[in-house]
């Protein structure tokens, strides 16, 4: 039994998928199912059930006993290997998406070090997130995603309202558009959450293209041209407001991008402490955030 066995256990329990637990452990499915068939030789007793054929597995009781006992060995080899680099103040490590870090908390990452604070922020797609947290491989996480991990605790931590936004010079003179007067073959369209994805979806349709699909803000703002428009999250349109562009909101409002903060339930001991700090200052800075539009 190595890491990766504990890892093959832990992302089937999520995933109650060998295909897609072999994709994100960059293994083949071949070598999967047999390294999971070693490990249960090993122990003598089946962690999963499944059927030949089938891609689906389901934890017996024996594995869900297993899965709690080897998250606490995992935990800590994790901190023997961790004595290595040990230093008196031992950073953060904090996984976020590229626009919550530069667009929600970039004034509370630059005024961390006079807290005491010196994070190491790493920005990666909500899916990776809730893998870095669950493997203590990041201390806190931001995510627009709900997923049902057992040793992570979420809860929301902003709300912010979506809106439209074009260059100054655009032909739309009113403060309220309708999405129905807007052509999607003009849009520079992000996804920025999956239930703000729905409701586009629910607007215009599939056989139109918008302009250009692209995956963080800052390229939104590079496409979008006198003419062209986009959707985007009132923390974004605040910033970029200023260089050129105008806001207008939704007659028909999109639901709004929700953000959540992840912890592991059970962090290390030398950092449990300084998590607790830390997420009081985060909640009492969000908490305080106003975006002018």
């Amino acid at each position: 039994m190595d890491l990766l066995d504990i890892a093959i256990v832990r992302s089937l329990l999520n995933t109650r998928s060998i295909s897609q637990t072999s994709q994100m452990l960059l293994l083949s499915q071949s070598t999967l199912s047999q390294r999971l068939s070693r490990l249960e030789e090993e122990l003598g007793y089946a962690l999963f059930r499944r059927q030949k054929g089938l891609r689906g597995v389901d934890a017996t009781e024996r594995g869900l006993a297993f899965a709690d006992l080897a998250a606490k060995w995992e935990e800590n080899y994790q901190e023997i290997l961790r004595l290595r680099e040990a230093t008196p103040n031992q950073p953060l490590v904090i996984a976020t998406p590229d626009s919550v870090s530069n667009y929600v908390l970039m004034p509370f990452w630059k005024k961390l070090p006079g807290l005491g604070f010196f994070p190491r922020v790493r920005t990666h797609q909500s899916n990776e997130i809730y893998d870095l947290v669950e493997n203590r491989l990041a201390d806190a996480g931001f995510v627009f995603s709900l997923a049902r991990y057992t040793n992570i605790a979420v809860r929301e931590a902003l709300r912010e309202r979506i809106v439209m936004i074009c260059r100054r010079g655009s032909p739309w003179k009113e403060k309220t558009v309708r999405p129905a007067d807007l052509d999607k073959s003009r849009e520079v369209f992000l996804a920025w959450s999956p239930e703000i994805a729905l409701w586009h979806d629910s607007w215009w349709k599939d056989s139109v293209r918008p302009l250009v699909q692209v995956d963080t803000p800052s390229l939104v703002f590079d496409f979008l041209v006198p003419g062209t428009w986009a959707m985007c999250p009132a923390s974004v349109a605040s910033t970029w407001k200023k260089n050129d562009f105008e806001v207008h909101h939704f007659a028909d409002e999109p639901p709004p991008r929700v953000c959540y903060y992840l912890r592991h339930r059970t962090p290390s001991r030398r950092q449990a402490e300084t998590v607790e700090h830390f997420t009081k200052l985060l909640l009492d800075y969000l908490a305080s955030l106003k975006f002018e539009l």
